[in-house]
């Protein structure tokens, strides 16, 4: 479609008629919805050029583009290069910038954008401060917000429902439910004014005109509440406001049904459930991905897999396709009830459908498959999972601890070896209850080998796992051995080098926390439980080479 437009542009130029700031306004934003940003930026500059005078739209259109792509400098320096051209930034421009700052989280930024814009005499509107205000709720700066709504009301600007649903989901994700819901009931008496059993410092905000008392609840407003309140567990206020709701002539849409289905379903009251799922059909809101896997989940967690399987039928006649987390919940429920092997094909249906499996499929599969002792079906889900989701850390790391607690101690070890030539982070790792088990199983060998190969990398970790090494060590009769890695552990600690991650330049090391196994010192190992008598002797033999004294 773009191409076309662009051969129409072309063949209008040679006939002469593409020559008026309109059809290169048109272009301009043809171009910007299509991405084509730089090109859209090469046709600005080329309308002087053409005998064409940019407008202030024109500049709009580009400004819009870029901030949407997250170009906010661009957008800045474009805004400044249309001043120096004598055209000056409107309520458009700038609302356009603040948004976009907002939407990147710079807070700080949006309130110079006002600032500038009400120091040119250029009016914000609502739109503009509500962004604000929103993005200084989200951000959790409430006392910048009222400082905000304060400015808001003195400039005559007005509060309208929108600035009162922000402040009533504000309110709600810091945990003043009560509030939120007092403000919403006073609403239908007060308008805005509601806004003032906020306490003293919200009272100024509020005046009683006409325009405070249109500003009523609406759908947005009873859906924040009702979903906080099920969040909170307070299920007999949530359906008071419901019916509140529908009592005030705010009739329900499929989101605030979705919403509490998600919370009865969650919360195992799954018969419940489906009495709204009726009122909802009646109401003529449709079923949606999300109405069915509350429901599939709410049956998950009563075990009755047959009739998730039915529900799972029933959303591909109608069209609406599972998504993972549809997937997840099934496999988890199978899984769960020893029925691995059933999951196995629902495993084939996503990657045959094109929907990728994440990290939590693959976590529900092996933890099942070791569970009941199935090692090899475990690995070759680990191979399907790393062709997917690449030899990740978190891969590693479960399959070595699930391989180690099902005592596979050979194939865990082979994989935490793999993980440090990887170089990752081994905080996830149960290799200190490798180490333990190695030692018991006499393998001795193997557990140095893992120290040695951890140090050589330049790794940091618990040096009580150094204990049973240097314990088994000293019953061998290789004293001379076990010296030397009790130096080493004791190098560790007074390096702080305790966490689990390696490290390639030594002068990182020194400036790392230290640890809440390494203390202040090397001490702290000494009066750890978890040490043995053979170590201490070792720390105490060790400590009078270095002229310390004795413990």
């Amino acid at each position: 479609m773009l191409e076309e437009a662009r051969t129409l542009t072309e063949s209008m130029k040679k006939d002469d008629i593409f020559f008026n700031v309109q059809s290169y306004n048109i272009w301009l934003c043809g171009l910007v919805r299509n991405g084509k940003l730089l090109e859209a930026q090469t046709v600005l500059k080329e309308l002087p050029q053409n005998g064409v005078d940019p407008t202030i739209y024109s500049y709009n259109i580009l400004i819009d583009g870029l901030c949407k792509n997250g170009m906010l400098g661009d957008a800045k320096m474009l805004m400044c290069l249309m001043i120096n051209d004598g055209i000056f930034p409107d309520t458009v421009t700038y609302s356009t910038l603040l948004h976009g700052y907002c939407t990147k989280s710079k807070v700080t930024e949006a309130k110079n954008i006002l600032r500038e814009m009400m120091k040119r005499g250029c009016i914000p509107n609502k739109y503009t401060c509500n962004t604000l205000l929103h993005s200084m709720w989200k951000e959790g700066k409430v006392s910048e917000a009222q400082q905000l709504l304060q400015k808001m009301n003195e400039r005559g600007y007005g509060l309208d429902t929108v600035s009162c649903n922000i402040v009533i989901h504000g309110l709600c994700q810091t945990g003043e439910v009560d509030k939120a819901v007092e403000i919403v009931s006073e609403m239908w008496s007060h308008g805005s004014v509601a806004l003032g059993d906020l306490g003293n410092s919200f009272m100024s905000l509020v005046n009683e005109d006409d325009n405070g008392r249109k500003c009523l609840p609406d759908l947005i407003s009873y859906s924040t509440i009702i979903n906080s309140l099920f969040r909170e567990g307070n299920l007999d206020e949530a359906k008071k406001k419901f019916v509140e709701m529908m009592r005030k002539k705010l009739y329900p849409d499929s989101i605030i049904y979705n919403t509490i289905l998600h919370h009865l379903c969650k919360r195992g009251k799954v018969s419940s459930a489906f009495q709204v799922l009726k009122d909802m059909e009646t109401k003529d809101c449709k079923k949606s991905l999300r109405t069915y896997n509350s429901l599939i989940l709410g049956l998950g967690n009563k075990n009755q897999i047959f009739e998730m399987c039915g529900l799972m039928d029933e959303m591909r006649e109608k069209g609406i396709s599972p998504n993972v987390y549809t997937y997840n919940i099934m496999i988890g429920c199978l899984c769960k009830s020893g029925r691995t092997e059933e999951a196995i094909p629902l495993l084939n249906e996503m990657l045959q459908k094109g929907i990728i499996p994440n990290m939590h499929t693959f976590e529900l599969l092996i933890k099942s498959y070791c569970r009941t002792g199935e090692f090899r079906p475990a690995q070759e889900v680990f191979d399907i999972a790393s062709s997917i989701c690449g030899h990740s850390e978190a891969l590693y790391a479960l399959m070595f601890n699930e391989f180690l607690a099902g005592g596979e101690i050979v194939e865990a070890k082979q994989f935490l070896e793999t993980a440090i030539d990887k170089h990752f982070d081994l905080g996830s790792f149960l290799y200190k209850d490798l180490i333990d088990k190695l030692c018991k199983v006499e393998n001795l060998e193997g557990a140095h080998d893992i120290l040695i190969k951890m140090m050589h990398i330049g790794y940091g970790f618990d040096p009580a796992s150094f204990m049973p090494v240097i314990d088994g060590l000293n019953k061998l009769g290789q004293k001379h051995v076990a010296d030397e890695l009790t130096e080493r552990m004791l190098e560790m600690v007074s390096e702080s080098k305790v966490d689990n991650k390696a490290y390639q330049n030594y002068r990182e090391l020194n400036h790392m926390k230290r640890s809440k196994y390494g203390g202040d010192g090397w001490q702290a190992i000494v009066h750890r439980d978890d040490g043995s008598a053979a170590a201490l002797k070792n720390l105490k033999r060790v400590q009078k080479g270095w002229g310390q004294g004795s413990i």
